[in-house]
């Protein structure tokens, strides 16, 4: 199956966002990736409900929403009825991962985790049954424009023999995404490839085109 892309709308210009959304349908892509900052959890302040849900009207793409907040058992409820395909909150922004995910799960989202380049994989090895996305950092979260940390290759390696064990979940990549590293990404177990920089510099359908390989 071909991986699915999830282009980082953050890196469109904020002034045409609804024009990147619906280039972002023009061009094939599987999802939007909606990248929620608080300023606390990351020193960023991006995105909240209200730009999202704006987003979203402009496209038929399922939204991919990344809360990258201090709170996400506070935040993730205000994305319900937008009905997003995926709702992602960070292993290390929650005590409660399970409870929160549940809760996602039972408004039909999928429910994302997501870990920071310093979080060991194996945190999740309890978890898998309850989340249906692993999102692997490989940047550090919050900082725009970043270079792929190459540690990244062997988290995904442990992250792709957790799944082996028998609770498939999807795995999606974050950071430093471009056609230099997408084949080999998919090779190592990536299902979804968040890109944001490079999608949104020159044409988007032959950038997308080139991270699904085809």
């Amino acid at each position: 199956m071909p991986v699915k892309i999830s282009p980082s709308i953050l890196a469109a210009p904020l002034a045409h966002l609804g024009k990147a959304a619906k280039d972002i349908e023009a061009a094939g892509c599987e999802y939007i990736h909606i990248d929620v900052m608080d300023g606390h959890f990351v020193p960023a302040l991006t995105f909240g409900d209200q730009i999202t849900a704006a987003i979203s009207a402009e496209s038929k793409v399922p939204l991919d929403v990344h809360l990258m907040v201090a709170k996400p058992e506070a935040e993730a409820r205000k994305y319900f009825d937008l009905k997003p395909a995926i709702i992602t909150f960070h292993y290390e922004a929650t005590t409660a991962p399970i409870r929160l995910a549940e809760e996602i799960r039972a408004r039909g989202i999928k429910a994302g985790i997501s870990l920071n380049p310093r979080t060991p994989v194996s945190v999740l090895e309890d978890l898998t049954r309850y989340i249906d996305v692993v999102l692997l950092m490989s940047v550090e979260p919050g900082f725009y424009g970043q270079k792929f940390i190459e540690a990244s290759w062997e988290r995904l390696t442990v992250l792709k023999s957790l799944k082996a064990k028998g609770h498939p979940f999807e795995i999606e990549v974050d950071g430093g995404v471009s056609d230099v590293n997408a084949s080999q990404l998919v090779e190592a177990g990536a299902d979804i490839l968040v890109s944001g920089s490079y999608v949104f510099k020159g044409d988007m359908k032959e950038k997308v085109k080139k991270l699904k390989g085809l």
